[in-house]
């Protein structure tokens, strides 16, 4: 069974439907100027006729004013459904005053109803540690990835200690530290092998510990994998790369 499956445009209305009757938890994230915001916020409804839905205009996560989510803007979006988790990439319509079911009245966005969603395992978003016998080589670049036309040089080069599809944990020399503040953006590369093209996405600094006596460990969240983006590692590729090194772990496994 693979990591992630297409859901086809005839099923969306379906999950859109579950969601709304459950009014369901969601996150969204959206590039804010020359950053990603991840941001917290509700299914409120579902229009099948209109083909849109509508969204408590979000709380933000990671501190600070909330962005102004203009019409054109494209929403990632996902959300739990079961041991699952739905995500895909809405295109915001405006905004507009929401009447709730006990009578409140709330500010809410309305996003255009995607084509096709993607249904991932809950899996992919558990930890995988990779062996210390398997070196993939990882390298930060300051405030984002070398390919998207920004001034960026890179902050440091180790490997990597563990993966999600939310996240990795970088292990690095100390004397690499980078000194990022909790919350600053950057990119990341990462070399599954010499001979394969790199991974290549935006993640945002959460964390520092300590893993010996001359390493530190950089914990980084992906941010905006949900967007499909030229020159930046699909979801469905990150997935398939977590499932690789999970399956690398298993007695008999040959890549």
């Amino acid at each position: 069974m693979t990591n992630a499956e297409v859901i086809a445009a005839s099923d969306v209305g379906a999950v859109l439907s579950w969601a709304r009757d459950r009014g369901v938890p969601i996150t969204a994230s959206v590039a804010d100027r020359d950053y990603w915001r991840n941001l917290r916020s509700q299914l409120l409804a579902y229009d099948p006729a209109e083909e849109s839905f509508r969204i408590l205009y979000p709380l933000v996560m990671d501190g600070g004013a909330p962005p102004d989510i203009a019409a054109g803007a494209e929403l990632g979006v996902s959300f739990r459904q079961g041991h699952k988790k739905i995500v895909f990439v809405g295109k915001v319509v405006g905004r507009a005053t929401h009447l709730c079911a006990g009578g409140e009245r709330v500010d809410a966005l309305i996003v255009k109803a995607p084509r096709q969603i993607q249904r991932l395992q809950r899996r992919a978003y558990q930890r995988t540690i990779v062996p210390d016998d398997r070196r993939i080589i990882v390298k930060l670049w300051q405030a984002g990835p070398p390919d998207d036309g920004t001034t960026t040089w890179p902050l440091c080069t180790g490997r990597l200690a563990n993966i999600s599809l939310g996240g990795i944990l970088l292990d690095a020399p100390r004397d690499q530290n980078p000194r990022l503040s909790v919350g600053d953006c950057a990119g990341v590369e990462i070399r599954p092998a010499p001979s394969r093209p790199p991974l290549i996405a935006v993640v945002q600094y959460r964390h520092c510990i300590a893993i010996g006596s001359d390493r530190i460990g950089l914990g980084l969240q992906f941010l905006g994998m949900e967007h499909h983006q030229s020159g930046r590692a699909s979801l469905a590729e990150m997935a398939a790369f977590v499932k690789s090194l999970r399956m690398s772990d298993r007695p008999g496994y040959s890549n």
